[in-house]
C-alpha cells in the first residue's frame, strides 16, 4: 500500500509540475522580462535585460530570502496555471457553444451558406454524371466532370451535416449525434451513459484519451489568452499569443475529430450489446424495430 501511495503521489506531483508550475514559471518570466523591464519601447533590448538580471543576481540574500522567493515563485506559477485552467474551461464552452446570440447566429449562417454552396456543387456533379451514364447527355457534353470525391471532401471539411453551430468543433460533435440518429434512429444523448457502461475498458480508455486531448487544447488556448494580457505592456506577447492560440485551435479540432469518430464507432460496435443489456432480443442484427424500442426505453416516455 505504501508503495502504491508513493507512486500515486509521484504521478500527481509530475502532473502538477507539467500542467501548472512549468508553464506558469515561463509566463511569469515573460511577464517580468517583457512587461516589467523591456516594455514597448525597448522590446528587443536583450542587453538591457541581461544587465537587469545581473544586478538582481549581484544582490546579497540570505537563505531565508531565497526560500521565500522560491516559494513565492512556485505558488505564483501554480496560481497562474489555475487561472489558465479556468480560462481554458471558458474556451471549451465557447468552442462548443450553440451560438444563439447575435454573433453566434451570424457565424452559423455564414457556415451554413458555405456548406450549402459546397453541397450544391457536389450535387450538380453527381446529377450530371448520372445523366451522362443514362445517355441523356448532349453532343457537347464531352468535357470531363469535376472530381466529385474532391467536392465531397470540400463539403465535409465545413461539416459532415448541415451546420447549426458557430464553430467547426461544436458542429462536429453535434454531427456525431445527427449521424447516429440518421443511421440508427437512436437518441445518442439518452443512450450514451448506458452505452458507456456496456463498453470494454480499452474502448473507454481511447475515448477518455481523446477527451483529455481536447481539454489540453482548451487549456493551451487559456494560456494564449493570458499572453494577450501581457501585450498591453509588451507588444511581442501578441505574437506568442497568436502562435499559442493557433496551435490550440488545431489541436482542438484534431481531438474533436478523433473523439466524434470514436463516439460514432462505439454506437456501431456496441449498440446491439446495449439493446441486449436492456432486455431487447436481437441475436442477429440491430434492426430499425430494435432501435425504435431502445430509444423509447431510454427516453422513458419523455
Amino acid at each position: 500500500m505504501n508503495t502504491f501511495l508513493a507512486e500515486l503521489g509521484k504521478k500527481v506531483a509530475e502532473r502538477w509540475l507539467s500542467l501548472l508550475v512549468l508553464p506558469g514559471t515561463l509566463y511569469l518570466a515573460v511577464a517580468a522580462a517583457g512587461a516589467t523591464v523591456l516594455r514597448h519601447g525597448d522590446w528587443y533590448d536583450l542587453g538591457m535585460l541581461a544587465n537587469h538580471v545581473n544586478r538582481i543576481a549581484a544582490r546579497r540574500r540570505g537563505a531565508g530570502q531565497v526560500v521565500l522567493a522560491s516559494a513565492a515563485l512556485l505558488l505564483g506559477s501554480a496560481g497562474v496555471g489555475l487561472v489558465a485552467q479556468s480560462v481554458g474551461s471558458g474556451v471549451a464552452r465557447l468552442w462548443l457553444a450553440t451560438g444563439r446570440g447575435p454573433v453566434g447566429r451570424r457565424l452559423t449562417e455564414q457556415r451554413r451558406r458555405n456548406w450549402q454552396k459546397a453541397h450544391q456543387a457536389y450535387r450538380r456533379v453527381l446529377l450530371e454524371r448520372y445523366r451522362r451514364q443514362q445517355g441523356w447527355g448532349e453532343a457537347g457534353d464531352s468535357d470531363p466532370l469535376p472530381d466529385s470525391a474532391r467536392l465531397l471532401v470540400l463539403r465535409n471539411r465545413i461539416c459532415l451535416v448541415e451546420p447549426d453551430r458557430p464553430t467547426w468543433i461544436a458542429d462536429r460533435m453535434r454531427a456525431a449525434g445527427e449521424r447516429v440518429h440518421q443511421a440508427y434512429d437512436l437518441d445518442l444523448t439518452a443512450a450514451w451513459p448506458r452505452l458507456w457502461l456496456c463498453m470494454p475498458e480499452a474502448s473507454r480508455a481511447e475515448i477518455a484519451t481523446a477527451q483529455v486531448a481536447f481539454t489540453s487544447a482548451c487549456r493551451l488556448a487559456g494560456w494564449g489568452l493570458l499572453y494577450v494580457v501581457l501585450a498591453v505592456w509588451w507588444w511581442p506577447a501578441t505574437v506568442i499569443a497568436g502562435a499559442i492560440m493557433g496551435t490550440a485551435w488545431q489541436r482542438g479540432r484534431a481531438a474533436t475529430a478523433v473523439l466524434a469518430e470514436l463516439v460514432e464507432s462505439a454506437v456501431d460496435l456496441y449498440g446491439r450489446d446495449l439493446a441486449q443489456a436492456l432486455g431487447l432480443a436481437c441475436p442477429d442484427a440491430f434492426t430499425p424495430d430494435h432501435r425504435a424500442a431502445l430509444t423509447r426505453m431510454l427516453r422513458k416516455g419523455v
